[in-house]
């Protein structure tokens, strides 16, 4: 394709000029300086709010400035950019390494090498996809197929071949190549890892949202939700690292808002409708640190990020709400809950959270199929819902379907372990078990006791072979119908 671009060079004198002549306010010598040091082109999109509005609407906004507009004031507005920049990035890095230990400690529990294992991932991300070719020697015929794993795999060994960290050489000289997951994370950038997480199992996925305290409204992790929020950081984390304006930019990815993440409603506005709200706030920087704050409280524990890119910003448009306006901010926002001084995570999402951390779910259809000494899945599903209204099976409280920690299961039988069902059933007194009495179960079988060998807890001990009747019966006192 060719250019129809026709607009004469002009050197900096000459871009002087037509500022000026467009009715821009400014000192030559101190104008020329600052163009040589930013540019004319990147300054544009700074003085552009600047400019006339047009006499019809919809039209381009003419070339002239509104009277008084200063160079001054645009420098101001492109400074306080810069600053933002900063900030954002930094809070940014934080949840970057937070995703990246996540993914990378999830997968590797299964396998050190499950992001390269197609089992371990989403069937339809190892699809086969018929893709175009474009090398220097394709043809505009040349085709070929390859699953978007595999397209993501051959990126990612790339990247380790050309890695100059001293910790990929050392892998390398000692045990060869690939990575196992958890290191090679640390080489992934923010776009590869979320596609990364993108390609992980629907119910992976769901236990990294319920980690940072997103729901669907059946009390499921909202894993829709979370890869919404990731795109938005990473187009943000681009706009920073690549000295893009930030500060009134319109996000082309708008933040989802669960309804369970309730500091987080107000972004939606009277405009907001849907899974994708299209409201100022959520299309506009105001979204992405409202988001940026959920996460570090939740990630750091701390507001201090957040209140030191307040003070920035408030400072920034003091005495000028247009300001504000233009970043998404909407009116009121100071007396929404993720503001306060006291905004931090909910003790109690965040105690079940930590319970969670390291345990295996599985669904109704994946742990019926662990009772496989039944012959048929009617009578493993017949079965587990059994042992669940028994006590004997544990399912995670707070869902609408059954999740049941996978340690209760013997591979070896296809049963539950017999210990587990013992020991559930004292723990949640011979039924299916109240919402608060399975919680203390799963903190039970989770927490290290001084009354096991080694402290384990009864857990680790059960996966160790080390739990024995003996012990179960010094733990917990015996039922009456045992």
């Amino acid at each position: 394709m060719t250019s129809n671009y026709s607009k004469p060079f002009l050197d900096v004198d000459g871009q002087l000029d037509r500022l000026r002549d467009r009715g821009l306010v400014f000192d030559r010598e101190f104008a020329y300086r600052e163009l040589q040091a930013i540019g004319y082109f990147r300054l544009s999109g700074y003085w552009y709010p600047f400019r006339r509005r047009p006499k019809t609407p919809g039209e381009p906004r003419p070339s002239e400035f509104v009277e008084g507009a200063t160079l001054t004031e645009i420098l101001e507005i492109y400074r306080f950019d810069e600053r933002l920049r900063v900030e954002i990035l930094h809070a940014l890095s934080h949840i970057e390494v937070a995703m990246r230990f996540r993914i990378g400690h999830l997968l590797g529990r299964r396998d050190p090498f499950a992001h390269n294992e197609s089992t371990a991932l989403a069937p339809d991300w190892s699809m086969a996809r018929k893709r175009k070719g474009n090398g220097p020697n394709c043809s505009t015929h040349c085709t070929s197929y390859a699953s978007d794993h595999e397209e993501w795999m051959r990126k990612q060994e790339r990247v380790e071949e050309v890695s100059n960290e001293a910790f990929v050489a050392h892998f390398n000289s000692n045990y060869g190549m690939p990575l196992p997951v958890w290191t090679a994370t640390e080489l992934m950038t923010f776009g590869h890892l979320n596609r990364l997480f993108a390609g992980m199992t629907q119910r992976d996925r769901q236990q990294i949202a319920v980690d940072f305290d997103i729901y669907q409204d059946d009390g499921n992790g909202d894993a829709g939700a979370l890869s919404n929020w990731l795109e938005h950081l990473r187009q943000t984390r681009n706009y920073c690292a690549h000295h893009a304006r930030l500060w009134n930019r319109n996000h082309t990815a708008p933040l989802s808002v669960p309804a369970a993440v309730t500091e987080m409603a107000h972004i939606k506005g009277a405009e907001g409708t849907g899974a994708l709200p299209i409201s100022r706030a959520a299309s506009r920087i105001y979204g992405s640190l409202v988001l940026v704050t959920y996460f570090l409280a939740r990630i750091n524990h701390s507001n201090e990020t957040r209140d030191r890119i307040r003070t920035l910003i408030e400072k920034f448009a003091s005495g000028q709400p247009t300001r504000l306006h233009a970043m998404g901010f909407p009116d009121g926002w100071e007396a929404e809950t993720i503001w306060q001084a006291d905004y931090g995570r909910d003790e109690e999402l965040s105690s079940r959270a930590y319970l969670l951390r390291d345990v295996e779910l599985l669904y109704n259809t994946d742990a019926a199929s662990q009772l496989w000494h039944k012959a048929s899945h009617k009578d493993r599903a017949s079965r587990l819902g059994y042992y669940r209204k028994q006590g004997a099976a544990l399912s995670v409280p707070g869902v609408e379907a059954h999740r049941y920690p996978a340690f209760q299961f013997d591979s070896e039988t296809g049963d539950l372990f017999k210990l587990v069902i013992i020991a559930n059933r004292r723990l949640l007194n011979g039924g299916a078990g109240s919402e608060e009495e399975r919680w203390t179960a799963l903190n039970w079988w989770g927490a290290p006791n001084n009354l096991v060998p080694g402290g384990l807890s009864p857990r680790n001990a059960l996966e160790a072979c080390a739990l024995t009747q003996h012990m179960l019966d010094t733990l917990l006192v015996p039922r009456n119908d045992e």
